[in-house]
């Protein structure tokens, strides 16, 4: 089982995060970003690959984006508000790991 609404709510982060330096990008964060997002959302869970492709495609509309782009800065918001953790553990821009690394 897959979920095509948790790869475009990371990516949705990852375009905003890149944008929005004054949030942390740490893991932990992230996750925390990503699954606020994916709770206030109708779940989206494929078995197929047909059925990946349709849900793919229709996540990747403009107007899906846009909305998933509200619902992710909201929840970098919220997140930001109460870190998991110490204020000296949040990765800043600067600190950032390049993609893949």
């Amino acid at each position: 089982m897959r979920s095509p609404l948790e790869r475009a709510v990371r990516e949705v982060h990852a375009k905003l995060g890149q944008t929005h330096a004054e949030f942390c990008a740490c893991e932990q964060c992230a996750d925390d970003v990503v699954a606020l997002v994916m709770n206030q959302t109708r779940p989206r869970y494929t078995t197929t690959g047909l059925g990946w492709a349709v849900e793919t495609a229709d996540l990747d509309t403009d107007q899906v984006r846009a909305q998933l782009s509200v619902l992710v800065f909201d929840a970098m918001r919220r997140v930001a508000e109460q870190p998991r953790h110490a204020p000296s553990e949040a990765v800043t821009a600067s600190k950032r790991r390049p993609a893949g690394s």
